[in-house]
């Protein structure tokens, strides 16, 4: 039984990585990584063995931007796309794992307000050590 082949997308609906990374605002570097990775998929190589996207590297570099900035690691951005490509609704392991992060995220916040508050009350208490003031360069 032969292989199924992807349907063939028109040469003129595919873009070359640097025209897809100026248009999106990353750097060609940014996206052959995430291809090394797995996070992307060219839909094909140019007679000049270029990579070529359609515009479904759009929606896949948006997901995956947000993902990084929640700082989920590699391997699950690859699963969640991988899961989103084959239809497979993963929602639930999603929700779960941004809920998690959430959760990280607020204990962060209450350990800098911590530190905050020690801080300032570290400079509400400071006391000159009596040394002598710096001085300053005429040269400058």
């Amino acid at each position: 039984m032969a292989a199924l082949q992807p349907p063939e997308v028109p040469a003129q609906k595919l873009q070359k990585i640097g025209a897809v990374a100026a248009r999106l605002g990353v750097s060609v570097k940014t996206i052959r990584f995430y291809c090394d990775q797995g996070l992307l998929q060219p839909s094909g190589r140019s007679e000049g063995h270029y990579r070529l996207f359609d515009k479904s590297v759009d929606s896949d570099l948006a997901l995956i931007r947000t993902l990084r900035g929640l700082e989920l690691p590699l391997p699950t951005i690859k699963a969640v796309l991988e899961a989103r490509r084959s239809g497979m609704c993963t929602c639930d392991n999603l929700q779960a794992t941004i809920r998690g992060k959430a959760g990280e995220i607020e204990q962060r916040i209450v350990d800098l307000q911590s530190l905050h508050a020690e801080l300032n009350g570290l400079l509400s208490t400071w006391q000159r050590c009596g040394g002598r003031p710096a001085q300053v360069s005429a040269g400058i």
